[in-house]
């Protein structure tokens, strides 16, 4: 194990009391980082809120703190002290400086600011530290599309960054002849090929890629080059990323061969992210360098720009006093006429005695007051409407190999 990975644990486990407690039976000296459990997500975010926190490391005295997801009762936050946040968006900021940004071009920010998400904030700091400087205009996610198309014209912008949904809802309000756009470079979510094609005739001229890849949860994930295929992402140097096996949790070191994301951060010390499951399915293309995204895992459902975990589908049903009715929960991410949208399938021991067009009209009226973000979303059109069906639990898909319930199922790469 590289010297620096093996500080940086004994460094954890000595200063946090959660990872104290998770790495008890790992001995001291002479472990690998495949003797360390991989995080569960879960027990992490139950120990690591605002208030009585056993994951950091020390008291929050600096930095900044953003919220990560999660219910409406129970937001998740992500802290960084300040020189963190400044190592974070510096080495993103290297990742960007290996497109094909130009000085002088004009970028448009419309990235989603505002209670405590970090998107539109943590590109713009990025943008900041290029070192092809550009002009930044910060429109962000939130700015009518009218608007938005008023000042891309007004001051000649040429470069988009931004979330796919909000990208193609704007691409179709522009004509193929009335932009200056030559770039477009989005995150957050997966770019389809539909999408894709639908930007490419508002914006013929537009070279599209990912502008990188990161989350509040974990940090800086992965970047692109000119050398990267589409979805494929170079792990950056101060991060150590595996790919497992999502039956056995066995090390994967071959290429093309499918597993989760699971991802160590060597530079947050304050809320270590140690072997932490990012949520997304990939694949190596140059092992231990390269990897390709190919979906989301069991860890949370991704539906434009919306996440969705299964302890939000849970807590709606507890809100509805129905909780020892549910068996089990699956969540289908699909994807129709060029919008993505989430199936939610709730297990049940029986439908006897069950309204069930009644239970999933409030049951989607309660989702959407614990997942607001979801329901405004779908009234702008950039994701489709929440679909919910009552099964018996024995009908709830399964792994074949291991008969282990499918939490998460992504069936649009299929």
């Amino acid at each position: 194990m590289k010297q620096k990975l093996r500080e940086h644990i004994d460094f954890v486990r000595e200063n946090s009391p959660f990872y104290k407690e998770l790495y008890r039976d790992v001995p001291l000296k002479d472990y690998s980082i495949s003797d360390l459990p991989i995080l569960n997500q879960d027990d992490y975010w139950s120990k690591n809120g605002f208030e009585n926190n056993s994951v950091l490391t020390s008291d929050l005295s600096d930095g900044v703190v953003f919220k990560s997801g999660g219910t409406t009762g129970v937001p998740k936050s992500s802290f960084f002290t300040q020189e963190e946040w400044e190592t974070f968006t510096t080495d993103f900021s290297f990742g960007m400086d290996q497109l094909r940004l130009q000085k002088g071009d004009r970028c448009a920010n419309l990235f989603y600011s505002g209670d405590l998400y970090a998107s539109f904030l943590f590109i713009n700091k990025s943008v900041e530290k290029l070192k092809n400087k550009v002009v930044q205009f910060p429109v962000t996610g939130q700015t009518s599309i009218e608007e938005t198309k008023r000042i891309i014209n007004s001051y000649k912008i040429n470069v988009l960054f931004g979330v796919p949904t909000s990208l193609v809802s704007l691409a179709a309000s522009f004509e193929s002849t009335d932009n200056c756009i030559n770039q477009i470079y989005y995150g957050g979510e997966p770019l389809f090929d539909d999408q894709r094609e639908k930007l490419q005739r508002a914006f013929p001229e537009a070279h599209i890629s990912s502008i990188g890849y990161a989350s509040v949860d974990g940090g800086q994930l992965g970047y692109v080059d000119k050398s990267c295929a589409a979805g494929e992402h170079i792990v950056f140097d101060k991060t150590y990323m595996e790919i497992v096996d999502p039956d056995t949790n066995e090390v994967i070191l071959e290429e093309n061969k499918v597993g989760r994301l699971i991802y160590t951060n060597l530079s947050r010390r304050l809320m270590p992210i140690v072997r932490y499951p990012v949520g997304d399915m990939a694949s190596w293309t140059e092992v231990g360098k390269r990897f390709s995204l190919l979906g989301r895992a069991d860890e949370g459902a991704r539906i434009g720009a919306v996440t969705v975990t299964r302890a939000d589908i849970v807590n709606t049903a507890a809100s509805m006093g129905e909780k020892q009715a549910i068996s089990g929960v699956q969540l289908i991410i699909k994807r129709e006429n060029g919008k993505d949208y989430l199936h939610v399938y709730l297990g049940v021991q029986s439908k006897d005695n069950l309204n069930i067009l009644n239970y999933v009209h409030l049951f989607k009226e309660s989702f959407f007051m614990q997942r607001p973000m979801y329901k405004k979303e779908k009234d702008i059109g950039n994701i489709a409407d929440l679909k919910v069906s009552i099964v018996l639990v024995d009908e709830l898909l399964k792994n074949p190999r291991t008969g282990k319930l499918r939490l998460v199922i992504d069936e649009r790469f299929i």
